[in-house]
């Protein structure tokens, strides 16, 4: 068992080495490495830390020798220093090599979910379709590149816990808050605490019922309402839209659920306004959506269609 350890360890140290120039290749190898056990993790996690340690070691200052040094008490003092030395350098070079930040991604498939619990008790639920950048050498940041969360946050008013989404920065304040990115179109809902909208720039404070979407193509904000229960509505498949087109709406199915959902161009840019409640069971969900809409609906192998019109063949 120990030998496993020894190998699990030096394979931690190397991967610690290599990422600092690593390609995109060698990231999903690595990625599929810290997923393959949880030892894998913990040992590349402690490694991250000795590194971190070791950044702020101190070699020990000469030692001047006694007058009545024979000699072997000074080469045993320059020795230890040596060893000393040379088991700091040993330690610190995963340091010396890859001075960097430690990322790695969490990546869901569509109709996927997963939940994760960082080391300082923040806890994450990640929706399908979702790619979240995290670092092990900084918890406190999480880069949301697509898809949705609920974070869970663990305050600390030190380190303030940080979602970076596109060009846009929510600073946590105490808080359980859900993010959405898809497209250009960002969404943030708070049902706990508050958050610090753009705190460099404009500094929208949200408190718990606010919600806000922001168009990054447009430059354009919008603050509402939501009751703090259906924060991260998707989590028990409560979704609200406010006034976004069923082209997104259908994109959010396919991202949450897996659904391959087709629009027909007439109902692409109609703009829809609800909470609509969907199971994951697209022959329930896609007809009840259509019903709603006023559209029909058509299935075509694993592919759904919807259309205005005449009513099409089931």
């Amino acid at each position: 068992m120990r030998a496993d350890q020894d190998v699990i360890v030096e394979q931690a140290i190397g991967w610690h080495v290599r990422l600092a120039e690593a390609g995109e290749d060698d990231w999903a190898d690595f990625i599929d490495w810290m997923e393959a056990s949880p030892e894998n993790a913990a040992a590349y996690d402690e490694i991250a830390k000795q590194d971190r340690v070791i950044a702020g070691a101190r070699f020990p200052e000469p030692v001047a020798a006694a007058a009545n040094d024979n000699g072997r008490n000074h080469w045993l003092r320059g020795a230890g220093a040596i060893a000393a030395a040379a088991a700091i350098v040993a330690l610190a070079l995963p340091s010396l090599l890859a001075r960097h930040a430690s990322p790695y991604e969490v990546a869901t498939a569509q109709g996927e979910r997963r939940a994760i619990t960082l080391a300082d008790g923040t806890s994450i639920e990640i929706s399908g379709g979702t790619r979240l950048r995290l670092d092990h050498d900084d918890m406190r940041i999480a880069v949301l590149e697509q898809g949705e969360a609920t974070f869970h946050v663990r305050h600390d008013a030190a380190r303030p816990f940080v979602v970076m989404a596109g060009t846009t920065k929510i600073r946590d304040l105490g808080t359980v808050f859900n993010v959405a990115r898809q497209d250009k179109n960002l969404s943030v809902e708070v049902a706990e605490g508050s958050v610090l909208y753009q705190p460099d720039s404009e500094a929208v404070k949200l408190l718990p019922g606010d919600a806000l979407s922001a168009d990054e193509t447009r430059g354009r904000v919008t603050l509402s309402k939501i009751a703090p229960a259906l924060v991260g509505g998707w989590r028990s498949g409560r979704l609200s839209f406010s006034g976004q087109s069923l082209d997104h709406v259908a994109a959010t199915l396919s991202r949450l659920y897996g659904t391959n959902l087709i629009l027909a161009a007439d109902l692409s840019a109609r703009p829809f306004t609800g909470m609509v409640h969907f199971t994951g069971d697209a022959e329930r969900d896609v007809p009840h959506l259509a019903s709603l809409i006023g559209a029909n609906w058509r299935r075509d192998g694993k592919r759904w269609i919807l259309s205005d019109g005449a009513p099409l063949s089931r």
